[in-house]
């Protein structure tokens, strides 16, 4: 199934990252909290474990294992449901994740943790809205975006500056797929998307202005 999701998100955007996320997971929390340097809250299922010196960057990813198991019973890329959302959304963060900061490792493009959490919320509407359209399901469809965007819930043991980091890729994404839907329920794999994913993050954020003063 990770193979599956990661390839799917690669396809849209015509950018692989040239690495298997299966070759850096750790579904271990013991693991990924020693490999983090920081205790990992019980209820956190997935972060992306970054360490760089001059011989570049180290990354792991981390997926709980309950988490996995869940998504892979439900098999939500041939029966996705809302009610597997919440957990859906949270591997394709860490997915999201893992592709952008090797494509942009493999073209030296510096990537910020703002930037990182926006593509995230793209990628995740994207590839839902995706598999909600090649099932059928419309009525997943026209709420997907209400769902993914609205009805948010932050984890709690965030500080202030991480939260407002969280809530202003929310804000700039939802906006952006707003725009995105009747187009992306058609062709997610469209080169508006993949030119958006070679923007750099104030490029996107300037894009996503402009969006706004369409008509």
């Amino acid at each position: 199934m990770l193979a599956d999701l990661q390839s799917l998100i690669a396809n849209i955007y015509d950018a692989d990252c040239g690495h298997r996320l299966h070759d850096f997971l750790i579904t271990d929390r013991a693991l990924a909290t020693t490999l983090g340097r920081k205790k990992l809250p019980g209820n956190i299922e997935e972060t992306v474990l970054v360490t760089e010196d001059e011989d570049g960057i180290a990354v792991s990813v981390f997926l709980d294992e309950a988490l996995l198991s869940r998504l892979d019973n439900a098999d939500p890329l041939n029966k996705l449901r809302a009610d597997q959302l919440a957990d859906l959304v949270v591997v394709l963060e860490g997915i999201s994740h893992f592709n952008y900061i090797g494509w942009c490792a493999g073209r030296d493009k510096a990537v910020t943790l703002l930037e990182l959490e926006l593509q995230a919320e793209v990628d995740k509407f994207v590839t839902t809205a995706m598999l909600a359209r090649k099932q059928g399901d419309f009525s997943l469809l026209r709420n997907l975006h209400r769902l993914l965007f609205d009805e948010v819930d932050y984890e709690p043991t965030l500080n202030r500056h991480e939260r407002e980091r969280y809530e202003l890729a929310n804000s700039y994404a939802a906006r952006f797929c707003r725009r995105l839907l009747e187009r992306v329920s058609r062709d997610p794999g469209n080169e508006q998307l993949r030119e958006f994913y070679r923007l750099t993050q104030a490029e996107k954020m300037s894009y996503i202005h402009t969006l706004a003063w369409e008509n």
